[in-house]
């Protein structure tokens, strides 16, 4: 069950969003875990294999042009050489780059549920914590309308030339991406009624050229 976009960027799964609209507030409901609730742990584990796969491929692939493995420099230099603690910190910082990269996209391809309440004095944030196998453990963020900047629907998250829409502010300090696999249509409605009630959001949603 996944919720990135198709080449229109329209989101593909609009089921599982519950949307009510009224004069005194929005409230979303994202129901991830309706069609497949372990859904995302399967992807979390084909992400630590993937993840795996890759820092073995590293250590003990050759190289191009046949120079040695990585793990000939692991195995013939001292722990406190140059020639051990370079190769390591390659591998170091080539993981990280993997693990930055994709898990962002795998958590917001393949979310939790989540809540977004807003009226006119509050925005109320709801998610069940990601690594949640039981979808019961809430974790709730809440924001006066004048802490929330730039509210727009935007890409929240992207790989490989795939990006996942859904809305982003700035609030408390903190970036916030809410509602990834949110449609135009919908998010043109929630972004309108927000905005009535003070909030700073662009009150029609724009398809970025270059996702970010």
């Amino acid at each position: 069950m996944g919720l990135w976009l198709n080449g229109s960027r329209e989101r593909l799964n609009q089921k599982e969003f519950e949307i009510e609209v009224t004069s005194q507030s929005v409230n979303v409901r994202l129901n991830a875990s309706r069609k497949s609730p372990r859904g995302r742990f399967y992807w979390a584990a084909f992400f630590v294999t993937f993840w795996m796969a890759m820092l073995c491929l590293m250590v003990f692939a050759n190289g191009k042009h046949g120079e040695p493995a990585m793990w000939h420099d692991f195995a013939t230099y001292p722990v406190n050489s140059s020639g051990f603690i370079v190769p390591l910190l390659i591998l170091l910082g080539c993981s990280a780059l993997v693990v930055l990269v994709s898990w962002r996209y795998v958590v917001m391809a393949y979310p939790s549920d989540e809540i977004f309440y807003c009226d006119c004095s509050t925005l109320t944030i709801s998610k069940v914590r990601w690594l949640d196998i039981h979808n019961k453990d809430w974790r709730t963020r809440s924001y006066s309308l004048h802490e929330v900047t730039e509210l727009k629907y935007r890409s929240v998250a992207t790989a490989k030339g795939r990006a996942v829409y859904g809305l982003r502010f700035k609030a408390g300090g903190r970036s916030e991406r809410v509602l990834p696999g949110l449609g135009t249509h919908d998010a043109g409605k929630i972004l309108k009624a927000v905005k009535s009630f003070g909030v700073d959001a662009s009150g029609q949603p724009q398809l970025e050229t270059t996702p970010q």
